[in-house]
């Protein structure tokens, strides 16, 4: 009886040993790499039958060289997903977060389906961009960097470079 109870406390203190190697520093699924902003319209919507669709695309090539391919190869990001309703229509602001991998990300931009074809009808109305050139800025994600006002601001009636 009287080797039991250290025999217990031996195995209760190495398993805390080998079991808490980091702490209270939490886990890799709490912790988050992203973007988050707010995306805001100009008060000039166009007709409702050309808008179809509407996504927030971050791309990690500019000029996308094929979007399709890039979105399901992970070059590409679509916010909400496709298999979801798109953003909203006729709002003044609309704020998003997206979880995104460790990267570059070189274009940020929202894009108008404005047709009926789902892969060929669609526009930039939006991008991220900190500057007053024609660029876009790209952003710099890295382990556990969650980047805010990542902001957008959407004029149906000044499109942005049109790289698609």
């Amino acid at each position: 009886m009287r080797f039991i109870i250290p025999l217990v406390v031996l195995s209760v203190c190495v398993f805390l040993l080998f079991d808490c190697d980091h702490g209270l520093a939490p886990t890799d699924s709490e912790t988050k790499t992203g973007i988050a902003g707010t995306i805001t319209y100009q008060d000039n919507w166009p007709p409702a039958d050309s808008l179809k669709n509407l996504r927030l695309v971050v791309f990690k090539n500019f000029p996308p060289q094929d979007i399709i391919v890039e979105i399901l190869t992970g070059e590409a990001f679509v916010y909400p997903p496709i298999d979801t309703t798109s953003l909203a229509f006729n709002v003044s602001s609309q704020d998003y977060t997206l979880d995104l991998p460790i990267g570059t990300y070189e274009y940020v931009a929202v894009a108008q389906q404005y047709g009926d074809n789902l892969f060929t009808d669609w526009r930039a109305v939006g991008q991220y961009d900190t500057d007053s050139d024609s660029l876009p800025t790209s952003i710099l994600l890295e382990k556990n960097l969650f980047l805010e006002n990542i902001d957008i601001h959407v004029d149906f009636e000044k499109l942005p470079i049109q790289p698609f």
